[in-house]
């Protein structure tokens, strides 16, 4: 079967700022405009653009019913809790953790992958009490009084809690307020209820309006999204002869309400004309579906079909997604399948794929190719300089000077020379020709040499990381059944493609293998090859004959501590104790929690090792060959200055016991300190501190051999 992504991009391509898995590391022509599935440098988004999330919260009065069992570890800012302890919590709860999750998640991915800088997160709630105060935080609210200047006034329906904008600590500490929490130390919770549902308004609800009259919430909630999107200095809308996509806009709604239109045909003729608005303005809209007390107290369904299902776009959450298989709801699987609606990571690269005979057809654009990264390394954020004065970061500006004149030397002003037996003048002009001359595409794109049975592929001196590729249906119609055909032949045939790679029209080709992926995607992997001179021999040596009890230990040993990985090997794999150490510090610091225990599922369990292997532990070492090698020579050790003949300790000045019992001796010189103890006959070798601590045992030394 083929597979296409459609408007959703799988969650292994990379983010922004990754570097090209076959970026040559002595190619510094970085100047030239990149062709199409070239990449920009410079840290610019490619192709996908930046991600804009909304989210819409129904701020109707069920939403704050607790009637939802959640796990305690998504609202304790300790995460003390190993997620066994369930308690009962509002929709709302659950709709705000799943949003300070995201945005927690967010601020650490930007700091670790230095990607996705232009990325947004805003919260909208929608819904809200037209007739509620327009009270700040922290302020009294006399629900009671009867103030003639606000009498008659309404407030929007809506009400932007979180402005639509990069993710920042600011936005985490505005939802930490908002979230339940066992932390006593922590500040009054904010009462969303309170503010903005009619039901917390003191009086209820009040007069029910004619159900004609009644316009749909949903349908403020999401014109009020449509202009935040229009309106946003963050959302970037490229130009019509720029290759660029625009960036990606998607509208997630936290409703327990099955039918916002409530059966009114005239809603629901309003809202399918909202729905075509939100096509054309290319807005993704997404619905979350939250559980809810019925008429008679039970906890009632949600049902798609009455409405969200013709009118969200084509990805479908259900409510068994949301839930684990006791009911519980799980935030951390809330957020995971936001990605899903959006794109979470983006290619690097768009280019065709070109067989054999492609210059005897011009015309043909042959198989278009999206390639993705497989790996993304992340690491922990770079430091930055603040002015001390100004408070503002610094940027490092690099200037050549010339070392007799003291004057800025140009970039035109420079010549370039390679060492070659001397100097050879070599100019950029000289290197691009080369480049040009060496390569057998001049446009981005995957050349086909030929094919070889997949035995001769090399499992050893393979270069760079795994790529992955798949078709691109939407730029070059027809590519991805030629692609899975292709595929298909290359397994039934077992061959590898031998190709050549160009991802920048600057740049210099590399030699790739080509390798059908065995599964039901019709994708490849593209997997770099040396050139000859890159290759390095290992010298081939005589290991002698395998020994039958040290085999058979061995085996034991291995069946014995044999990882059972029920799951697939990407979930198990453990993460980095480095970055959760070091966040989990930098959140300490900034969202003013305190500083837990960090599980490191990376260490090695040494203890239920040996409860489990430590007979074959030890058989294995017992079965391993004797070290027949030449023992080595015992070295002597050089005699300290104090017991060579002639050398005379001298005797302690009284001013060296006043400074040991005034703590004075770190006060001293290295100079000092090194003095006193060779006069000594103490060795002056190490740092202070060690310095210091020799002088003060000495002193302790002579101190007690007086007392005695």
């Amino acid at each position: 079967m083929a597979f296409t992504f459609g408007d959703d991009e799988p969650d292994w391509a990379i983010d922004d700022d990754d570097h090209d898995p076959f970026d040559d590391p002595d190619d510094d022509d970085d100047e030239g405009e990149p062709g199409e599935g070239g990449r920009r440098r410079g840290g610019g988004d490619r192709f996908g653009g930046a991600e804009h999330l909304l989210f819409l919260f129904d701020c109707d009065d069920s939403m704050f019913e607790p009637n939802v069992p959640c796990r305690l570890d998504d609202f304790d800012d300790d995460d003390e809790h190993g997620g066994e302890e369930v308690a009962v919590v509002s929709a709302m709860d659950v709709a705000v953790a799943s949003a300070h999750r995201l945005l927690r998640t967010k601020v650490r991915d930007v700091a670790e992958t230095r990607g996705g800088k232009r990325d947004s997160v805003g919260v909208l709630l929608y819904g809200c009490d037209p007739r509620r105060r327009a009270a700040r935080r922290g302020d009294d609210v006399d629900d009671d009084s009867d103030d003639d200047d606000s009498e008659g006034e309404e407030l929007p329906p809506t009400h932007e809690l979180i402005e639509l904008r990069p993710p920042g600590i600011e936005q985490v500490l505005t939802l930490q307020e908002c979230r339940p929490s066992n932390d006593p130390d922590r500040r009054e919770r904010r009462d969303l209820r309170r503010e903005f549902s009619a039901g917390g308004r003191a009086g209820g609800p009040g007069e029910e309006e004619e159900e004609d009259d009644v316009v749909c919430s949903l349908l403020q909630g999401l014109t009020a999204a449509q202009k935040i999107f229009g309106s946003s200095k963050h959302v970037k809308t490229p130009a019509p002869s720029s290759k660029q996509l625009p960036d990606s806009k998607t509208v997630w709604i936290f409703t327990n309400q099955d039918d916002p239109c409530r059966d009114n045909e005239g809603q629901r003729t309003r809202m399918d004309a909202l729905r075509k608005d939100c096509r054309d303005a290319d807005i993704a809209v997404h619905v979350l579906p939250l559980p809810r007390k019925d008429a008679r107290g039970g906890e009632g369904g949600f049902d798609r079909t009455i409405f969200y299902d013709g009118f969200t776009t084509p990805y479908k959450l259900d409510q068994g997604e949301v839930d684990s298989d006791d009911g519980v709801v799980d935030v951390e699987a809330v957020v995971e399948n936001f990605a899903m609606g959006t794109r979470k990571r983006r290619k690097y690269a768009t280019l065709p794929l070109l067989l054999p005979g492609w210059k005897e057809r011009p015309d043909h654009p042959g198989i278009m190719l999206d390639l993705y990264s497989l790996v993304q390394v992340r690491s922990k954020p770079q430091k930055i300089t603040v002015h001390q004065e100004k408070n503002k970061a610094t940027t490092r500006k690099t200037s050549r000077i010339n070392a007799e004149t003291g004057e800025v030397v140009e970039k035109e002003d420079i010549h370039h020379f390679a060492d070659f037996c001397g100097r050879v003048s070599i100019q950029p002009s000289n290197l691009a020709k080369m480049k040009r001359a060496s390569n057998s595409l001049e446009a981005p794109g995957l050349l086909v040499h030929g094919f070889r049975p997949m035995k001769l592929l090399p499992t050893t001196n393979l270069m760079s990381k795994t790529v992955i590729c798949v078709a691109n249906e939407s730029r070059v119609s027809g590519s991805e059944k030629a692609l899975y055909n292709l595929k298909q032949s290359m397994m039934k045939k077992g061959v590898f493609a031998v190709g050549e790679l160009l991802l920048r029209a600057t740049a210099t080709s590399n030699m790739v293998a080509f390798v059908p992926k065995d599964d039901g995607f019709g994708g490849f992997l593209i997997v770099q090859l040396p050139f000859r001179e890159d290759t390095r021999n290992v010298p081939q040596s005589d290991i002698g004959f395998a020994d039958r009890n040290a085999v058979d230990a061995a085996k034991d040993l291995i069946s014995k501590t044999t990882l059972n990985l029920s799951e697939d090997f990407e979930s198990c794999l453990p993460e980095n104790p480095w970055l959760k150490h070091f966040f989990g510090y930098l959140e300490s610091v900034s969202l003013g929690r305190a500083l837990g225990e960090v599980e490191d599922d990376a260490r090695m369990d040494a203890d239920r090792m040996l409860k489990n292997a430590a007979e074959e532990i030890e058989s294995f070492s017992l079965s391993l060959p004797e070290d027949e090698g030449p023992a080595a020579k015992e070295r002597k050790r050089k005699a300290p200055p104090s017991s060579k003949p002639g050398v005379a300790r001298e005797g302690i000045g009284e001013e060296w016991f006043d400074r040991y019992e005034n703590d004075e001796l770190g006060l001293l010189k290295n100079d000092e300190l090194k003095a006193f103890l060779k006069s000594r006959g103490e060795r002056v070798a190490g740092k202070k501190a060690d310095l210091v601590d020799r002088a003060t045992r000495v002193i302790r030394e002579e101190l007690s051999s007086r007392s005695r």
